[in-house]
């Protein structure tokens, strides 16, 4: 190619010489079709983008703004007689970051608007802001742990992945839901009221979960990538949504969750355990 490069330019009757230059290069860096021309390739390579790894958006983006530049000088000098330069990824690096940009920010929009939603739903089950803001805290804690655990196991994002986080936020309010609920339409301190939700609904919780996690191991075993992933997703999903609904949740509930203190129930109860009041003893008032 330098050569070719550094060859004198001239008009030639001839074609020989270019057809040399063609049978050596190959038609991947030069074009021609025995009569003209058509184009020259240049092949420029980046030291730490090889097709051996798989670097980041931000990483790769600074390589791509760099062959921009170096196609914008390569205009400045052979736009004129060559057209402008036209450049091509061979081993598709530059395509998988944009293809990465794409996921996470269809990835985040889609939890994004799986949380509004789930929150509208939370806030018309309990009609309580607290237990809906609380509940959402949550969900997200059940995104953030399946995302971090997936990432730890080498998971990388692609357009499954893309789809299964956009989903999250749906299958992680399945148990924070019934539990916050019960919670809700309970009355009495919050002692109580946990005691009381946890008496509905920890039963039933307990028994989806497991019937969840039981019908997602098979999946583990399947060739199909989409299913073996689904699998895993919806096995961790499903067990950090209920740990959080159960321990983390019901735990803030009980700390700083919503009570409801009657008077008469709390006399009533009181005296049905045997308490002891002081009885005022006088003449009667006359009213």
């Amino acid at each position: 190619m330098q050569k070719f490069l550094a060859m004198p330019t001239k008009k030639s009757k001839s074609n020989q010489l270019v057809l040399d230059y063609y049978n050596e290069l190959g038609a991947d860096q030069l074009g021609f079709d025995g009569k003209k021309l058509k184009y020259v390739a240049i092949s420029v390579e980046a030291k730490h983008l090889d097709r051996w790894n798989n670097p980041s958006e931000a990483y790769t983006r600074k390589y791509y703004d760099w062959f921009n530049n170096l196609g914008d000088e390569f205009n400045k000098i052979a736009e004129a007689e060559c057209g402008k330069v036209t450049m091509t990824d061979m081993d598709q690096k530059f395509i998988f970051m944009n293809n990465q940009m794409i996921y996470r920010t269809s990835a985040i929009q889609g939890a994004g608007i799986g949380v509004v939603i789930a929150f509208g739903v939370l806030v018309l089950a309990t009609r309580s802001l607290l237990i809906s803001v609380l509940s959402c805290l949550s969900i997200l804690a059940t995104i953030v742990s399946v995302i971090g655990l997936t990432t730890m196991m080498g998971w990388q994002l692609g357009t499954i992945q893309a789809i299964l986080f956009s989903i999250l936020a749906g299958f992680s309010v399945d148990y924070v839901v019934h539990l916050a609920h019960s919670y809700a339409t309970c009355s009495g301190t919050r002692e109580e009221r946990i005691r009381k939700a946890f008496a509905e609904m920890g039963s039933p919780v307990l028994s989806g979960m497991l019937t969840s996690v039981l019908a997602s191991i098979p999946l583990f075993l399947c060739q199909v990538v989409f299913f073996s992933v689904f699998g895993t997703f919806l096995c961790f999903t499903i067990l950090f949504s209920w740990i959080f609904a159960n321990f983390g949740f019901m735990s803030i509930m009980a700390t700083i969750g919503p009570q409801t203190t009657d008077k008469k129930e709390e006399s009533t109860t009181d005296l049905d355990r045997g308490s002891n009041y002081p009885v005022p003893v006088g003449e009667p008032q006359e009213f």
